[in-house]
C-alpha cells in the first residue's frame, strides 16, 4: 500500500560552484499542501531589474498510476528574504530573492496545489533556473550578420524597438527590413522583446530531458526520441540519435529489453548500464532535439519558445550592437579543447575560462555552465549575455520562432499537458515539421546574434534549446 505522504524528489539541475545548483529536498505532501526546501547556488538580486529565479512546477501520479499529469498551484509561500510569483494560469510559480544579495539561496517553500486527482498521489517537484529580462528599449540587428533585420532606410543600421506596438516593413527610419527575403509586418501580438520575460539560464540538459521522457506514456515517449522503440527490445538504445552508441556527447539511453509498457530512460556516459552515476553526463546540454521535441518539452514545463527578437534582447540588452557579435557581446571565440572530468559536475574543456568564449558549433556538448568560472567573471569569459543567460546559441544551438511565423505566434505559454502523441498543443504556436528547415541560433563567427538565416533540419549535434515565460 502506498503512503500518501511519500513522494519522489527531483532536482532537475545539478552543478558545483562553477554553475548554479538547484536542489529540492525534504519533500512532504499532506493533502493539498506540498512543502520542500529549495537551494540554488550563485543566485543574484541587484534590484528588480537584474535578478535570477527558479521556475517551479509539479507533476502528479494519481493512485499509483504510471501516468504523470500536471498540478496547478493556488498559492506558494517562502521564507523572509524571498518571494514567489504565481502567474494567472497557475501552471507553476517563480521563487526569487526579494532584496539585494548574491551567492547560495536557500528557502523553505509551501505550496497549495489544485486539481489533484484520486485518493492519493505521488508528486514530482521540478525546478529550472531562470534569468529576468526587463521591459525596455533595445536594438535589433547588428549591421553585418547574414539574414539580419535592419532599419527600413539603411541596411547597416539596427532597428530601435521602443514598444510592443506593430513593427512595419518599409523604407523609412521608423520601419524595418531584412537583408534578404520577404518582409512581413510584425503584429503587436508577436513577442517583440520589448516586454519583460524570464529566460532559462541554461539550455535544456540531458537530465532534464530524461525526467521529461519518464513522465510520458509509451506512445508519447516513442514520438519524442529518434530511436525505434515500438517493440519489446531496442537495438539503438542511445535513443536521441539514429546512430548506434554515444554521438557528440549525447548519453540519453534506455535498456535493451524494455517490454511494452512505459520505458525508463536514464543517462549513461560510461556505458555500464547503471543509471545516472556521478560521471554519466546528466548536466550536459541536450542536443539532437527536433523542433517538435523542444516545443513539447516547453509546453510540458509551462514555458514557451523564444522569438527571434526576444533572443536579440536577451543577448544584447540595451547596448548598441557590435558587428558580428556573439551572445557574449564580442566577436571573440575559441574552438574547444579536450573534455576534462568527463560527465561529472565539474566537466570542463581543457581551455575553459579563456577570454572570448568557446564556440561549440558541431562539437560534442558539455556540462551547461562549463565556461562560467565564478561570480564576477566577464561576459566573454562566462559565455554570458548582458543579463546573465549562459551560452545562448551555443552548447548546442538554440531553436527559436522566426520571421515566417510572426503573424500567428503569440506569447501564450504551455499548460503543462501534451496531446496523446506527446506533441505541444498550444493553439498559437506554429505546427512545425521537423523534416523541414527551421531557424536556429548558432554562436559562430559568421552568425552573430542578429542572424536569422541559418536553418537546421531534424535533429543534429547543434539542435537544442531553452524557453521563456512572460506571464508571471
Amino acid at each position: 500500500m502506498k503512503k500518501i505522504i511519500l513522494a519522489f524528489i527531483f532536482g532537475m539541475i545539478s552543478f558545483i560552484s562553477h554553475a548554479n545548483n538547484v536542489q529540492i529536498s525534504n519533500l512532504v505532501k499532506n493533502g493539498v499542501n506540498i512543502s520542500f526546501d529549495l537551494t540554488w547556488e550563485n543566485s543574484w538580486h541587484v534590484g528588480e531589474t537584474y535578478h535570477d529565479a527558479v521556475w517551479i512546477f509539479i507533476k502528479q501520479a494519481p493512485n499509483g498510476s504510471p501516468s504523470w499529469q500536471h498540478v496547478n498551484i493556488s498559492s506558494a509561500t517562502v521564507d523572509s528574504g524571498y518571494e514567489t510569483k504565481v502567474p494567472s494560469d497557475q501552471v507553476g510559480f517563480f521563487v526569487k530573492r526579494s532584496s539585494i544579495g548574491n551567492g547560495t539561496a536557500t528557502t523553505s517553500v509551501t505550496v497549495v496545489a489544485s486539481g489533484l486527482i484520486g485518493v492519493f498521489q505521488d508528486v514530482k517537484v521540478m525546478g529550472i533556473e531562470m534569468v529576468y529580462v526587463p521591459q525596455g528599449n533595445f536594438y535589433a540587428g547588428d549591421g553585418a550578420s547574414a539574414g539580419r533585420i535592419a532599419r527600413g532606410d539603411d541596411l547597416l543600421e539596427p532597428v530601435f524597438i521602443t514598444s510592443n506596438a506593430e513593427l512595419t516593413c518599409g523604407a523609412t527610419s521608423s520601419d524595418f527590413q531584412y537583408l534578404t527575403g520577404t518582409c512581413t509586418n510584425i503584429p503587436s501580438a508577436y513577442p517583440s522583446g520589448y516586454d519583460a520575460f524570464y529566460s532559462m539560464k541554461y539550455a535544456i540538459t540531458q537530465g532534464q530531458y530524461v525526467d521529461f521522457l519518464n513522465c510520458l506514456g509509451r506512445n508519447q515517449q516513442e514520438n519524442r526520441i529518434l530511436s525505434e522503440v515500438t517493440g519489446s527490445t531496442v537495438t539503438n538504445y542511445y535513443v536521441l540519435t539514429e546512430s548506434i552508441g554515444i554521438v557528440k556527447g549525447n548519453v540519453v539511453r534506455c535498456d535493451e529489453n524494455v517490454g511494452f509498457g512505459q520505458i525508463t530512460f536514464y543517462c549513461d556516459r560510461n556505458i555500464n548500464g547503471i543509471p545516472n552515476e556521478a560521471d554519466d553526463g546528466q548536466n550536459r546540454a541536450c542536443n539532437y532535439l527536433r523542433v517538435t521535441d523542444w516545443m513539447a518539452y516547453l509546453d510540458w514545463c509551462g514555458l514557451r519558445p523564444y522569438s527571434f527578437l526576444e533572443m536579440e534582447k536577451a543577448a544584447r540588452g540595451p547596448l548598441l550592437p557590435v558587428q558580428d557579435e556573439k551572445s557574449w557581446g564580442s566577436t571573440l571565440y575559441n574552438s574547444p579543447g579536450t573534455v576534462q572530468n568527463a560527465g561529472t559536475e565539474s566537466e570542463i574543456w581543457s581551455n575553459s575560462y579563456v577570454d572570448g568564449g568557446i564556440s561549440t558549433y558541431s562539437q560534442a556538448v558539455i556540462r551547461v555552465g562549463a565556461n562560467a568560472p565564478s561570480a564576477g567573471a566577464s561576459r566573454e569569459l562566462s559565455n554570458a549575455t548582458y543579463y546573465g543567460i549562459i551560452d545562448l546559441g551555443n552548447n548546442p544551438g538554440d531553436w527559436y520562432i522566426g520571421r515566417n511565423h510572426v503573424t500567428t505566434f503569440t506569447a501564450m505559454e504551455g499548460d503543462g499537458t501534451l496531446n496523446s502523441a506527446g506533441d505541444a498543443n498550444v493553439t498559437s504556436w506554429p505546427v512545425l515539421d521537423p523534416t523541414l528547415a527551421h531557424p536556429i541560433k548558432i554562436a559562430l563567427s559568421s552568425y552573430g546574434i542578429s542572424a536569422i538565416g541559418l536553418a537546421n533540419i531534424g535533429a543534429s549535434t547543434n539542435t537544442g534549446g531553452r524557453g521563456v515565460r512572460s506571464n508571471f
